[in-house]
């Protein structure tokens, strides 16, 4: 069996990164592993144009499911200004989010809760936006500092990629939404990632 590297689609500015299995199959087959994303089972002749033709073909039902499969991870791109007793959750527990107008846009996370601050002028849209991109900076950022520390091997902290993580040689590349949840759980992926597990 003949295994390619990942190959990468976008659409509507969101990568689906998917694993391709060349096997004696008549068609594409296309499988969400929990862990590792997108699996593709096809034939040795399908050609990669028709592989990711039909990826983008079938984005909106992969994302869809994914999150559906996640939802804890992307309750950040809920956020809302109008919404009362939001929280945002950081390794497994789940913070009160304050947001304030102010002369200075701010996102910081103090005295345990998160407090955003936006400016008097923009609209309740631009401020909700730029809501929810600050907090995905703050936790990727986190991420980026947190996830070496929780294992002996190499990890490192990619976008979202549709997938829980990858393990390439001897690093380990892991969603950085995983910061969401809590220290076990992230360590519990890293093992798996290392075991090469499925799901």
């Amino acid at each position: 069996m003949k295994e390619n590297l990942m190959p990468t689609i976008t659409t509507n500015h969101r990568p689906i990164v998917y694993d391709v299995k060349r096997n004696d199959v008549a068609f594409i087959k296309i499988y969400l592993d929990d862990l590792n994303g997108v699996q593709v089972t096809t034939s040795p002749e399908k050609a990669d144009e028709k592989i990711s033709a039909f990826i983008k073909k079938k984005a909106d039902w992969i994302h869809e499911r994914w999150e559906d499969t996640h939802k804890d991870l992307y309750t950040i791109d809920q956020l809302a200004l109008s919404e009362e007793e939001q929280k945002i959750a950081y390794l497994g527990r789940s913070y009160r989010l304050i947001v304030e107008k102010a002369t200075q846009q701010t996102f910081k996370f103090q005295k345990g809760k998160f407090v955003f601050h936006y400016l008097d002028g923009w609209t309740e849209e631009e401020a909700a936006e730029q809501l929810i991109r600050s907090a995905k900076q703050w936790l990727y950022e986190k991420a980026a500092e947190k996830f070496p520390s929780l294992s002996e091997v190499l990890v490192e902290t990619e976008e979202d990629h549709t997938r829980l993580g990858k393990k390439t040689g001897q690093h380990i590349h892991l969603n950085w939404r995983l910061i969401q949840r809590s220290k076990e759980n992230i360590q519990q992926t890293i093992e798996d990632l290392i075991q090469e597990k499925t799901c």
